[in-house]
């Protein structure tokens, strides 16, 4: 499958946000499966009661990680090995962290080259195939971060049913969504995700302001922004 560069930000766009609730190689059968809670709305204007599903990695050329004991961009955060079929168990250990951020399809190496010399595994099937594209995920939590990327050819994506879902659907469903939450829609306000409009600033500096009777850094918002730009 060929991931153009529409695809690729339309991918980046319905995965934003989403919590990571797992991750698991099937060697035998040569694919990673990520599960994920996704912010979504369906075409009836209505949030899934079970916002899950599980994205099928196929073939798969490699498989990388790195659980470091440190910030992100701690460079001399020691690096813990582990085995690749205990990834699942390291994921779960987070206890469900959201990705953000646009960037998870074939983005390249610019990130991934600050940490690939520090890898906890590195698994590859020493074949030709499965390299055709990359998703990047993580997860960080406290004083603990974990980088992965698994090289892949295609994928699918499946409801917690096992049921097939369209991916142009899954696509919309992540543009509505997102739509909604910037709308200010109330059938949002579960995902706790408040977009940056100049209504939510005021009512959040109120909001932190009566809990604190402190006014915050001028720059406090602004960073709060950036994690919400395209």
């Amino acid at each position: 499958m060929q991931i153009n560069e529409e695809l690729r930000h339309r991918i980046g766009l319905a995965l934003n946000e989403a919590t990571l609730l797992g991750v698991e190689l099937d060697k035998e059968k040569n694919l990673v499966a990520c599960s994920f809670a996704l912010v979504a709305m369906d075409k009836d204007g209505n949030v899934p009661e079970d916002n899950r599903l599980l994205f099928i990695f196929k073939p798969v050329g490699r498989f990388v990680a790195s659980l470091r004991n440190g910030h992100w961009d701690d460079k001399n955060a020691e690096v813990e090995k582990i085995e690749p079929e205990n990834i699942l168990e390291i994921i779960q250990s987070f206890k469900g962290l959201s990705i953000y951020g646009w960037d998870f399809i074939n983005c390249g190496d610019k990130d991934f080259g600050t940490w690939k010399d520090r890898l906890s595994f590195d698994y590859s099937t020493g074949d030709n195939i499965g390299l055709t594209n990359t998703i990047d995920l993580f997860q960080e939590g406290g004083n603990r971060h974990i980088d992965l990327r698994i090289w892949f050819d295609d994928f699918e994506i499946l409801t917690p049913k096992y049921e097939p879902v369209d991916l142009e659907e899954f696509l919309e469903n992540g543009k509505r969504g997102w739509d909604a939450v910037y709308a200010n829609n109330d059938k949002m306000s579960n995902f706790g995700i408040i977009p940056a409009t100049s209504e939510n600033e005021q009512k959040l500096k109120t909001a932190i302001n009566n809990l604190t009777g402190e006014q915050q850094p001028k720059n406090w918002w602004t960073k709060l922004k950036d994690k919400f730009k395209s």
